[in-house]
């Protein structure tokens, strides 16, 4: 996703300065291409220097996306007189990653803080120019494609909605004329030609300083609507403060952390899966079948970055970290290196999340459904049971292509005592899980939670399938492995 924002935001800058030498914008195209890269390069040597100074591993791409986004809204301008205001903007940014830290987190996105210190210090705030009417077409199309990747629609979408209902009663009660057509139509065009949308589709879903949950997204983007709205009238810089508002409630819902975990042992599951033993720095919570964000720095790293989430495939009855992962042919730079790792070697983690866990109710019966390495977070959750000697109505589907595949075969061996059953299906003999299967092993599947936990091409398959049998949306629940896009069908 970073790499995919880097190369978005990169386009953002080239389109707005060949735009400028066309005349489509009235800025100066050098100036806009001057000051992003001397951002860019302000924000990255700050990143390196402080971490350097703190001794802990950087990422890059960050610097370089915080750097991007001050371009696009302050200036465009570019001369010696403005290089003391433009390097503080960006050592303001990086600083705060750095400095105002709890739990090792940062909590305020880096450009929205590096901007507002900027506004209230040096008395410069942001001129938001990307969001000029030429640069529209470009930006909807960046963030949709960010979005597609993300996943937060709703984020976004309830972000603008607010925005809208507000800009509508701002208009009812300061007695304009009354045409609720005409009116949210104008207000429409407004948010799609002015910076909000930029704010929206680039600041705003920053996955760092954001809610992680669903539930709590669409409150955050309601809260900085309403901010904004209500800031507005008292400081011209009411946007950025906003945001930064809205991450300290994002801090507090996501209730995460940032740690280095050390490798202690690694063990060969099957033909193509490793397990990655971590002995965090320090125990923390989670609840079976949550995942985190895990961080490799390495150099020469390719187009897919430094950063996964992968689900903790240990459960929190252990007292280490399981990372259980499949290998390729030809795997990332992530996974070669993460192959390579020895006991004692370091990764970073962060960003805990997902509500893919057991249901508080002991007798809410469930169906689990899992293809290859979609096993991983049934294996913390089985775990959990097993340890906490928890009775649960439980039928595990679980796909792999052979016998050679399947992982973690013993803990659901174990867990037959406490209810689980397990149902193998090897595709390259028995063919895939599929409707008359579920009948067959479940009669009772209509009264049923399923969990469904794989490639998101199989996710989406199964979700489809299941609303064909009658299963209501409340009544699945989905965890997709990104990255894993090999296809599936629910046909024999």
């Amino acid at each position: 996703m970073y790499r995919l924002v880097l190369y978005l935001l990169i386009l953002l800058v080239v389109v707005a300065s060949s735009l400028s030498a066309i005349g489509l914008l009235s800025h100066n195209g050098f100036y806009i291409l001057a000051s992003a890269t001397y951002l860019s390069f302000i924000c990255w040597i700050t990143n390196k220097i402080l971490a350097k100074i703190l001794k802990v591993k950087t990422n890059p791409e960050s610097a370089l996306i915080s750097g991007l986004i001050l371009s696009l809204i302050f200036g465009p301008v570019f001369s010696l007189s403005n290089l003391i205001p433009l390097t503080a903007i960006g050592v303001f940014g990086m600083t705060s990653k750095y400095l105002i830290v709890l739990r090792g987190r940062h909590i305020f996105n880096p450009a929205a803080f590096g901007a507002t210190a900027s506004a209230v210090i040096l008395g410069q705030g942001a001129s938001w120019w990307v969001g000029d009417l030429p640069m529209a077409p470009f930006i909807l199309i960046s963030g949709f494609l960010i979005l597609k990747k993300i996943r937060k629609f709703e984020m976004v979408a309830a972000f603008l909605a607010s925005m809208t209902v507000l800009m509508v009663v701002n208009s009812i009660l300061g007695h304009e004329p009354f045409d609720l057509f005409v009116r949210l139509r104008s207000q429409a065009t407004f948010l799609l030609v002015s910076p909000l949308t930029f704010f929206a589709l680039v600041m705003l879903v920053e996955p760092l300083t954001s809610p992680f949950r669903k539930s709590y997204q669409v409150m955050y983007a309601i809260l900085i609507a309403l901010l904004f709205y209500f800031l507005g009238s008292v400081i011209p810089y009411s946007l950025e403060a906003s945001l930064l508002i809205g991450n300290i409630f994002a801090y507090i819902t996501n209730s995460s952390f940032r740690q280095v975990l050390i490798l202690r042992k690694k063990e060969k599951l099957s033909t193509d899966v490793i397990g990655f033993w971590f002995e965090p720095w320090k125990k923390f919570e989670f609840k079976p079948g949550q995942f985190l964000e895990w961080t490799l720095s390495h150099p020469r790293q390719d187009n897919r970055g430094i950063r996964r989430f992968f689900t903790i495939a240990s459960s929190p009855s252990e007292n280490l970290v399981l990372l259980a992962t499949k290998f390729y042919e030809k795997p990332s730079t992530f996974k070669q290196v993460l192959a390579k790792m020895e006991p004692r070697d370091e990764i970073i983690v962060s960003n805990l999340g997902g509500e893919f866990t057991l249901p508080n109710n002991l007798g809410t019966k469930l169906v689990f459904i899992a293809g290859g390495i979609g096993i991983t977070p049934f294996r913390a959750i089985t775990k959990w049971i097993l340890d906490n000697k928890e009775p649960r109505d439980i039928i595990l589907f679980f796909s792999n292509k052979t016998q050679e595949n399947i992982v973690f075969e013993d803990i659901f061996k174990k867990a037959e005592q406490f209810g689980l059953k397990t149902v193998y299906i090897n595709t390259n003999r028995d063919g895939h899980i599929d409707e008359k299967l579920i009948n067959g092993k479940v009669p009772d599947f209509r009264d049923r939670t399923f969990y469904i936990s794989g490639p998101e091409p199989m996710v989406k398959a199964f979700n489809e399938m299941l609303g064909k049998m009658g299963i209501k949306k409340s009544q699945v629940k989905k965890d997709y492995f990104p990255g894993y896009t090999e296809t599936y069908t629910t046909e024999r």
